[in-house]
């Protein structure tokens, strides 16, 4: 921002150049080194903006090559002086403005984070907060590399931490540690119990007595593997573990009533915007008051680092405006047809069945179906083939 706020100060020129010489007298300006900006091919021609240091000399190279070109508007703190020179105030507002901006830049005023996938980012802020540096630090006060150190000595679950700050926006970089893989717990026993009811097709125990045989029907909660096993002399409890898959059944209903309501957006929306300065935040707008009683709040950032508010075309200042929407729905009266409405009962099937035989093999399916009552009714029941056992500790005292 320094940097944009520099070029403000010695002030810029807009030119345009006609469009049958746009695409050479970009050429010339990529190889001038000139430091332009905003370059823009259009209808009307190519427009560009140049610092005022370098606009003799292009203007001397288009000159040179046989390019026409028109200076559009100035731009700068010179100009303005230049346009309020009798208003002796506004100079000086600008000034103070510029000194304002200079001093908020020794800050902090947002924090974004990178890297991380299971720690969250108000985790990593907060933690950061916790150490001295969030949302309304003094840069200069902080030492960077301690930080890191602390950071990284406090809290085991990153490897590897950077703060980067690039005028008042800090981006933090995380490396999180790598989990190591699941070690099973071979100190506490377990027995192994059927999850749900079934006719055994397979078993695989490693560890553990087998209780319950192949082709035998077990119900829920019945013991697959015990983890007492029998030595010589004693018993010993162990982690008893394995496969064990089975048929089993399972049921879907689904009913479509032809007459019926659905929750839509009515297209009503009231907002309310807030101000956000250091992370304090000041709503400035709000058309809510007459809000329906069901709505679904969305809230989003409007303006960010990228898009932040400009003043003088240059200086770009980091406030950021959230703007929470609330989204007005009623309930609307749907008829269904008879098709319609078996079609809907068919397709909401196939997403249950989809989701109750995940991981599982399909070996049968009977469906009945029909309309009674104004209700179009499905009832399935399914047969696959699953894993049923399921470890379930065994308490001592």
């Amino acid at each position: 921002m320094t940097a944009e706020l520099i070029r403000w100060f010695y002030g810029s020129r807009d030119f345009r150049v006609p469009p049958d010489a746009a695409d050479k007298a970009a050429d010339l300006l990529t190889k001038s080194g000139a430091d332009f900006r905003h370059m823009h091919a259009g209808e009307k021609g190519l427009t560009f903006s140049l610092p005022i240091r370098d606009c003799v000399s292009i203007e001397h190279i288009l000159a040179n090559n046989g390019i026409k070109y028109e200076t559009l508007r100035d731009h700068g703190f010179r100009y303005l002086i230049r346009r309020y020179r009798r208003r002796i105030g506004i100079p000086i507002g600008a000034v103070l403005f510029a000194f304002i901006l200079w001093f908020s830049e020794q800050f902090i005023w947002t924090v974004d984070v990178v890297g991380n996938a299971n720690i969250s980012a108000p985790e990593i802020i907060e933690r950061l907060e916790a150490l001295g540096c969030g949302v309304g630090t003094y840069i200069p006060g902080v030492d960077f590399d301690e930080l890191h150190n602390r950071f990284l000595l406090k809290y085991n679950d990153v490897s590897w931490i950077s703060v980067n700050v690039r005028g008042t926006a800090a981006t933090v970089e995380v490396r999180e540690m790598e989990l190591p893989d699941t070690v099973i717990d071979e100190n506490t026993p377990y027995n192994l119990v059927a999850s749900e009811d079934g006719v055994i097709e397979y078993m695989e125990i490693l560890r553990g007595k087998p209780v319950a045989r192949v082709d035998e029907l077990v119900r829920k909660g019945e013991l697959l593997a015990s983890g007492i096993e029998e030595g010589k002399h004693s018993l010993s409890l162990v982690h008893a573990r394995g496969k064990v898959l089975a048929k089993v059944k399972r049921s879907v209903r689904i009913e479509v009533p032809l007459e019926t309501t659905r929750r839509e957006a009515t297209g009503a929306e009231y907002t309310e915007k807030y101000l956000n300065i250091f992370g304090i935040s000041l709503k400035f707008f709000a058309n809510t008051g007459n809000m329906a009683s069901e709505y679904d709040k969305i809230e989003y950032e409007m303006l960010t680092r990228s898009n932040n508010l400009r003043f003088f075309d240059a200086v770009e200042l980091p406030i950021a405006v959230d703007e929470a929407v609330f989204v007005e729905y009623a309930q609307i009266p749907i008829t269904y047809t008879e098709e319609e409405a078996r079609t809907e009962a068919y397709r909401r099937l196939r997403e249950e069945c989809a989701a109750i035989t995940e991981g599982c093999e399909l070996v049968s399916r009977e469906i009945s179906a029909g309309l009674s009552g104004g209700v179009y009714t499905i009832d399935c029941e399914l047969t696959v083939i699953s894993d049923i056992a399921e470890e379930l500790p065994i308490y001592t005292d």
